[in-house]
């Protein structure tokens, strides 16, 4: 698991629910001497027990959890990798693009012989695209709330159209609609 998304979900964790909320987690994970920088690769098993804790420690489920994580951390890796994302893209281009532009490049800097999850963007209809996520990790509920967190950056909405999870794999479609509709549209 690379580094940079256990140190951004201690961060998360801390802000959301405090500093006390994470230091326990670490300690009933096993991990509490353990640092995590954004540089550094871990075990996967160190993401599973520290979700695991947190689920325990803030009474949230799983999915529920790094959903919310997912839609949390997008606009700090955004920030992050900004060099790496062309300044005219829109969450549609941005969902497009991610798996070949942007995620397999960070990835593979750090450890050419990881396996990241696979994430596969189409689009059906203009707006409309489908989302297919596979990986061994099984944190497809931390892609969909990813992709809620791209649309808030690039200050849209996704609505979920159709959601299929599976066994290590998940298939939604999603409607992106810009801010400035989707509050015309509750108003009404």
């Amino acid at each position: 698991m690379h580094g940079v998304i256990l140190y951004h979900l201690r961060q998360f964790a801390v802000e959301r629910f405090g500093p006390d909320c994470w230091d326990n987690a670490q300690a009933a994970a096993g991990l509490a001497d353990q640092v995590y920088v954004p540089v550094r690769l871990y075990p996967d098993g160190d993401m599973d027990a520290l979700v695991a804790a947190l689920e325990d420690e803030t009474a949230l489920h799983r999915n529920d959890l790094l959903e919310a994580f997912g839609k949390w951390v997008i606009p700090p890796l955004i920030n992050m990798y900004r060099a790496l994302i062309p300044r005219h893209w829109n969450a549609r281009d941005f969902l497009l693009n991610v798996e070949e532009q942007v995620h397999q490049k960070v990835v593979r800097l750090k450890d050419p012989e990881a396996r990241p999850p696979r994430i596969e963007v189409r689009e059906l209809a203009p707006g409309v695209l489908e989302i297919g996520y596979r990986s061994h990790r099984d944190m497809s509920a931390l892609a969909l709330g990813a992709v809620h967190g791209v649309a808030g950056y690039f200050g849209e909405a996704a609505e979920v159209m159709e959601d299929a999870p599976g066994e290590g794999q998940r298939r939604f479609v999603v409607r992106l609609v810009p801010a400035q509709r989707k509050a015309s549209l509750s108003a009404v």
